[in-house]
């Protein structure tokens, strides 16, 4: 029982809140007591050999069942009247499986190099352990999932206090009787009665009652559903199981069983940080799609703040904590235990994003992270356990984990220098297509599409790629593809917002424009939009040319104000539209602001709002985010095209797309910071472009809004949005500083400073000027 805490089950999440986290500790520390009676009931040497035993137990019952305890944990909520037959069925097939494994394992010891455990009892008592321990240990991991799919899984942590309890008080026994292979008999005939009394009630009172309860919402279940629940999910399990029961065979192969005891006691010390991560993931609940980041990063903070003091405790305290089991453990085992005890810091990491991957549906990262965690675990001890004992697998656990969770740093890091930065944005946009394959061709619906291929990768980073698609001949279309929940959502808005402009009478001449939604779809937990791909290159060349700039920044302006002369009305600014143009926003930045910036951040806030507050101003659609990167041009520098439409909103200031196009202009072409360029234009008297910004106004009707309180509104929709779509931005100290900083701290006395202008009268509804139709 030396690693009855370690018994690898993913029993499904209980209630949120603190009691996956008790119970963990509850059932390790159990296991550790029991630890302590095994070491001093038994000589070094006995512990060894039975703790391989059952290490190779808990590997290959972990391994036969090929996933069926997750499946029918899934499936059991829907079977209805056929549950019990469903379970029957699973139990069945995991013991034929677990007893084929165990009795090949024992059979095999010799070429494992493991002639010990045959040599504790003879090779016909082992044969006789593996063959019946292996099903028995198969099915305790099942039956788990059967009390979790049945509703039940506060009864987990009760069965295994008790299995623990019972093993406790059954090696006194076979300590005073003597049994060869007595600690491993013990676990299992205590895992054994187990089995008998829950799966026995299970079977002959909880199904039925369960089946009955459920039947109106049960479907059909067929074989294959069984056999192709999880396959990703089982094969990275696996991996695991290698690196955490394997590594028990792999010392006494080496260095023989007291070596292997002296090992078996490191790693249930050391199991007992690792179980902290897995409880505190239990106990963290993910809303959904959206809440997946937010969880794991919940999973992470509240982890590494137990586990951090606890390792750190553990490993300068390794020898001292180790004379509890004796003074065997205590000299061979303190340098491995600190360096195990350490490797549970970036378990964090790992484990966590393997159980986000779960959430998400990703196989990749399901078997990467593990099998690189396991390869790395079983090299590195096989290399340098003849030179360095069992202090070579501690070290191995700290260097394994260490890498791989340096690697999921740095590829999801939310900012990086720029050349790692683009190679990885690169490498992720490459997984990202990867996954979502030939769906968007295959499923469209869209002409000829089986027959389109990728072509050139137009756009991408952390989260999103935007490449283009068709026949090798003719224009295409665009594939947009995004990884997150916040992406999806920015998605589908744009394929609402593209179809309202499409259906909208009053701009049935304008919206030629705006390109047209193809297909679009899901796979593995990702989306995807297939556009039209309309003429034109993104208009940022043009800026760089002095011959065609002023013609584009006329055009643009044009062409936005086409549609905001159709769209718009004169309305009273409200409650919600201050919580969408100003609270919301500015919530983002405080955010990322330091706390001493948050009043100043706060007073600019309440200047904003009361400088918008109950006045009448021309509201319509607009585009969001109307930069020069979105409007496409044609080699004269007219503006075509206008694309990206995922922050329009058909309730907001007009005003602010021809603002925003302003400032990102003289950014992109002058190279100046948008937090520099926007204190400049606040100093100014009078600001840049402001006689445009009134023409453009009075041509929409309403009041005359001041042009730095304009300036101002743009700026923080604009932060507000980079901040939001990429969190490379808010990682980044310097754009933090000279887009954010460097305007709160001066912004609120520039605008407080300036006398507002006066409202004019909104001229009549058939009074507008005529506005340049949009070049097509």
């Amino acid at each position: 029982m030396l690693q009855s805490g370690a018994m690898t089950r993913s029993a499904a999440a209980p209630p949120g809140g603190h009691a996956p986290v008790l119970g963990s500790v509850i059932s390790s520390g159990l296991g550790l007591l029991v630890c302590v009676a095994v070491t001093r009931l038994f000589d070094p040497g006995t512990v060894g050999v039975n703790a391989v035993a059952l290490s190779a137990t808990m590997l290959l019952a972990g391994a036969a069942h090929l996933n069926l305890p997750r499946a029918l944990q899934h499936l059991l909520p829907v079977a209805g009247t056929s549950a019990r037959r469903l379970v029957l069925a699973g139990y069945a097939a995991t013991v034929a499986l677990a007893a084929v494994a165990g009795a090949a394992f024992a059979l095999a010891a010799p070429l494992w190099e493991a002639e010990e455990l045959a040599a504790a009892a003879g090779h016909g008592p082992l044969l006789a352990y593996f063959v019946v321990a292996t099903p028995l240990w198969a099915l305790y991991l099942m039956q788990d999932r059967v009390l979790a799919g049945t509703g039940r899984p506060r009864a987990v942590p009760v069965q295994d206090v008790l299995v623990a309890v019972v093993a406790g008080a059954l090696l006194g026994v076979v300590a005073h009787l003597g049994v060869p292979g007595g600690i491993a008999a013990a676990a299992v005939a205590a895992v054994g009665g187990a089995v008998v009394v829950v799966s026995g009630w299970l079977l002959l009172r909880e199904l039925p009652r369960f089946g009955r309860r459920t039947a109106a919402r049960a479907v059909p279940i067929t074989v294959g559903a069984l056999v192709r629940h999880g396959r990703a999910e089982h094969a990275g399990t696996v991996c695991w199981l290698v690196a955490v029961f394997g590594l028990p065979v792999i010392v006494l192969a080496h260095l023989g069983a007291e070596q292997a005891a002296a090992y078996a006691v490191v790693w249930a010390v050391a199991w007992t940080l690792y179980r902290i991560t897995a409880g505190v993931g239990r106990s963290v609940r993910a809303t959904g799609p959206a809440g997946f980041e937010e969880a794991r990063r919940a999973t992470v903070r509240r982890s590494l703040r137990v586990v951090v003091p606890t390792a750190v405790l553990v490993a300068v305290a390794a020898p001292f904590v180790l004379t509890a089991f004796g003074g065997h453990y205590a000299e061979t085992g303190g340098l491995a235990l600190a360096l195990a005890a350490l490797s549970a810091i970036p378990n964090v990491i790992t484990a966590s994003t393997v159980r986000t991957a779960r959430w998400r549906g990703r196989p990749g990262v399901l078997v990467g992270v593990p099998a690189a965690v396991a390869l790395l675990v079983v090299v590195l001890s096989w290399l340098f356990l003849p030179r360095l004992g069992i202090t070579a697998v501690g070290l191995a656990w700290l260097v394994a984990q260490a890498s791989v969770a340096t690697g999921i740093l740095v590829a999801t890091a939310p900012w990086l220098p720029p050349l790692l930065a683009t190679r990885i944005d690169a490498a992720r946009s490459a997984v990202l297509l990867r996954r979502i394959g030939a769906a968007p061709f295959v499923d469209s619906g869209i002409a000829d599409a089986q027959d389109w291929a990728l072509r050139e990768r137009l756009a991408g980073g952390s989260t999103s790629v935007v490449v283009g698609v068709g026949p090798e001949q003719g224009p295409g279309a665009l594939l947009k593809a995004v990884d997150t929940a916040r992406g999806q959502a920015e998605l589908h808005w744009q394929n609402e917002v593209l179809s309202r402009l499409h259906t909208d009478p009053r701009i049935s001449h304008w919206s030629v424009l705006v390109p047209r939604v193809l297909a679009t779809g899901e796979v593995d937990g990702s989306a995807y939009v297939v556009e039209s791909r309309l003429p034109g290159e993104p208009g940022a060349d043009a800026l760089r040319d002095p011959v065609r700039r002023r013609r584009f920044t006329s055009s643009a302006i044009s062409t936005i104000s086409e549609l905001h002369r159709c769209t718009s009305s004169v309305v009273t600014v409200d409650d919600d539209d201050l919580r969408r143009w100003v609270h919301e926003p500015m919530a983002v930045v405080l955010d990322r602001l330091p706390r001493p910036l948050h009043e100043p951040a706060r007073a600019l806030e309440r200047e904003l709002a009361d400088g918008l507050r109950g006045r009448r101003v021309a509201a319509g659609w607009y585009h969001g985010d109307y930069t020069p990167g979105n409007v496409l041009t044609d080699p004269e520098g007219r503006a075509v095209a206008v694309v990206d439409w995922c922050n329009a909103h058909p309730r907001a200031l007009p005003a602010l797309d021809v603002v925003t196009f302003l400032m990102l202009s003289s950014v992109l072409a002058d190279g100046e910071e948008l937090g520099d360029l926007v204190v400049r234009w606040m100093s100014a008297s009078p600001p840049p472009a402001h006689d445009l910004v009134a023409r453009s106004q009075r041509l929409l009707g309403g009041a005359l809004l001041e042009p730095g309180l304009l300036c101002l509104l743009a700026w923080l929709v604009h932060v507000s949005q980079s901040l939001t779509k990429s969190p490379q931005y808010g990682a980044n100290p310097v754009w933090v500083r000279r887009n954010l900083r460097s305007v709160v701290e001066r912004a609120p006395g520039l605008l407080g400073a300036r006398e507002p202008a006066v409202p004019r009268p909104a001229p009549p509804a058939d009074a507008h000027p005529h506005v340049q139709a949009p070049v097509r």
